[in-house]
């Protein structure tokens, strides 16, 4: 037995001593001289046999596959994994983008196709067509998506009450949105259709955001969505998660944006926030922005490290790695989203652009002319388990490769996105706080 290639150690102030694996996401504390012996097995690629170490540890770092017989072995488990996710039929992320239509022209956006069209009522019949012809009947997670979608409300009424009485029910709603037309109508309907989490995007402090979104008929839009987030706050149960866009041209508001939104929403527990980096990535081409003002993954890790050491303020990136353990959706057979036409994208951020529909409903829900093409190169094209780089790197069980997508465009666009993980390098650096928030008694683990 060795020491796994996924197998970390690392020390608090030499007085505490750690084990984690990538591989099983285990975390455990031992006694320094296990620690010295194990860290110097790695160091020199020893073999470890059961009389040189505890008994009892020797078994748990066996279970845990801290020790393993070969690499090789590890990498195959973690791809056992991943391929029965791809495969798993039994539940399926739907998202639903009832308009393209949006009052908002916002730089970054990388939803250049929008149209004013709305989903008729045929195209929500094909939809649920589509559903009932799949040879399993899938768990639904729903996202509503856009455009704006709450441009659409009428349509989202409509499609949920049609999934309800001809499908069933999703296990879980929510959706992404500029909050922007957020009323007691909206709130209404989003109760009726159980909408359980609203993401709402902010562009940093007033005058940052009313300078990225802005309409003819309102001067402060800042203001306008925070009031009725707050209406929302105070009538409904329905989550918040502020998602605050930043750049390296506006990341120095987050901290006082931030303790605004903490402040303001003090009295209500159902809200989060969160930083939502625009990443220096492969369409940043097409952005008005300065591609070195956008993020790289070290970059991500250095602000939000900071932003813990510098004023304890905690993001979801602080978060143990287990919430990660999960591949993209995109990799899944059953994983799809359908713009208000009918056609078929295995993923969101494409929605919208016909060049990279995997396909149209016709009247019977059945996809027809599929891109065949497209359809690969998202579920099997740029895979992470045979890329060579990926395959031999000890955080690929807490990466899965980054963003399809993204290394899509590499692979076949030609682009250079960096799709690593802003754990790389880092990792030891997120445990630490980890185990320093767990001992005061905060829970900031997610399985």
């Amino acid at each position: 037995m060795k020491i796994s290639k996924y197998t970390i150690l690392f020390d608090i102030d030499r007085t505490e001593f750690y084990i984690y694996s990538t591989l099983s996401n285990a975390l455990i504390e031992i006694d320094e001289d296990s620690f010295q012996f194990l860290l110097n097995a790695k160091k020199n690629k020893l073999n470890i046999f059961s009389s040189e170490i505890d008994s009892e540890l020797h078994d748990i770092l066996i279970l845990k596959k801290f020790i393993v017989e070969n690499d090789l072995d590890g990498f195959l488990y973690y791809k056992s994994i991943l391929t029965t996710q791809r495969a798993n039929q039994s539940s399926m992320h739907l998202t639903i983008a009832p308009t393209m239509n949006c009052c908002f022209n916002c730089h970054y956006c990388f939803e250049k196709y929008k149209d004013e069209d709305y989903m008729s009522e045929s195209v929500m019949d094909t939809i649920i067509d589509y559903l009932n012809l799949l040879p399993s009947k899938p768990e639904l997670k729903l996202t509503w998506f856009g455009g704006e979608p709450l441009m659409a409300l009428t349509q989202m009424e409509q499609f949920y009450n049609k999934l309800e009485s001809n499908y069933k029910k999703p296990v879980l709603s929510d959706i992404i949105t500029t909050g922007y037309h957020i009323d007691e109508n909206t709130i209404r309907v989003m109760q009726n259709i159980e909408v359980k989490q609203v993401q709402i995007t902010l562009d940093g402090l007033k005058n940052t955001h009313n300078k990225i979104k802005y309409t003819s008929d309102c001067e402060d839009v800042f203001n306008k969505v925070l009031n009725n987030v707050e209406l929302l706050l105070n009538t409904s149960n329905i989550h918040v998660v502020f998602r605050i866009n930043l750049t390296k041209n506006n990341s120095h508001e987050y901290i006082e944006l931030y303790n605004y939104l903490i402040n303001r929403f003090k009295h209500f527990k159902n809200k989060g926030i969160a930083p939502g980096f625009v990443m220096a990535r492969g369409e940043c081409e097409t952005l008005n922005e300065d591609h070195t003002l956008l993020f790289a993954p070290n970059e991500v890790s250095d602000f939000v490290l900071g932003l813990y050491h510098k004023y304890q303020v905690h993001t979801p990136f602080l978060r143990y790695p287990s919430r990660f353990f999960i591949e993209c959706a995109i990799k899944n057979v059953m994983s799809i989203s359908f713009d208000p036409q009918g056609y078929a994208y295995k993923c969101w951020e494409i929605i919208g652009n016909k060049k990279y529909a995997i396909g149209r409903l016709d009247k019977r829900g059945r996809l027809e002319n599929v891109n065949q093409t497209t359809l690969n190169r998202h579920l099997y094209g740029a895979d992470p388990l045979e890329d060579p780089s990926c395959s031999a790197c000890k955080y690929l069980p807490v990466c899965n490769g980054g963003c399809p997508i993204q290394r899509i465009e590499n692979v076949f666009e030609g682009k250079k996105n960096n799709c690593c993980t802003f754990y790389k390098g880092k990792i030891e650096d997120f445990l630490k706080i980890h185990i320093k928030l767990k001992e005061q008694g905060i829970e900031n683990r997610e399985d």
